[in-house]
C-alpha cells in the first residue's frame, strides 16, 4: 500500500511530465486516444515497478525511451494494423480557424521518426542538443544534422501545401 506522501509525489511527477509523454506518443501514433493509452501505460509501469529517478533529466530520458518503445509496439500490433481510421469513414471536416497550426502539426508528425523526435525534443520540449543527444543515445553532431534536416523537410512540406 502506498503512503499519502508517495501518492502525492507521484501525482506531482505525473503533472510535470504528462504533457511531455503525451506529445511524444501523439507524434508516433497520431491518434489522441491511442496516445493517451500509451502515456498511461508508461506511467502505470512506473507505478507498478516503483521506479525512482535521480532527477528530472533522468526521468525525461527514461520516459522518452519508454514511450517510444511502447508506441512502436502498438504500431506493430495486429489491432492497430487492421482497423479503419475515422478519416476513411467520413468526409473531412471543414477547415478550422487554426488550420495553419493543424497543417504544421500534420507536417511535423509526417516527418520520419529519425528527424521528428530530435526536433520535438529540441524545439518543442526545450532540451539542449547535448540533452537530446543523451536521451536518444546519438552523437551531438548527428542530432544537429537531424534537426537541421527536419527543419528543411518541414519547411518544404509547408511550402508544398501553400503552393497553388
Amino acid at each position: 500500500m502506498r503512503s499519502t506522501e508517495e501518492n502525492e509525489a507521484f501525482s506531482a511527477f505525473y503533472r510535470r511530465h504528462a504533457d511531455f509523454v503525451y506529445g511524444i506518443a501523439l507524434s508516433f501514433l497520431r491518434v489522441p486516444a491511442d496516445a493517451e493509452d500509451a502515456a498511461a501505460d508508461v506511467f502505470l509501469k512506473i507505478l507498478e515497478t516503483d521506479m525512482r529517478f535521480e532527477d528530472d533529466a533522468h526521468a525525461r530520458a527514461w520516459l522518452t525511451v519508454a514511450v517510444r518503445n511502447r508506441c512502436k509496439n502498438l504500431l506493430k500490433s495486429w489491432v492497430r494494423t487492421r482497423r479503419t481510421e475515422i478519416d476513411q469513414l467520413s468526409e473531412p471536416a471543414e477547415e478550422q480557424p487554426d488550420s495553419r497550426l493543424s497543417e504544421t502539426l500534420t507536417a511535423l508528425y509526417g516527418l520520419p521518426e529519425r528527424y521528428r523526435l530530435p526536433l520535438l525534443l529540441f524545439a518543442v520540449q526545450g532540451f539542449s542538443v547535448t540533452e537530446t543527444a543523451s536521451i536518444l543515445k546519438l552523437k551531438e553532431s548527428t542530432v544537429r544534422t537531424r534537426i537541421q534536416r527536419a527543419r528543411k523537410l518541414l519547411r518544404k512540406a509547408l511550402e508544398r501545401r501553400d503552393a497553388p
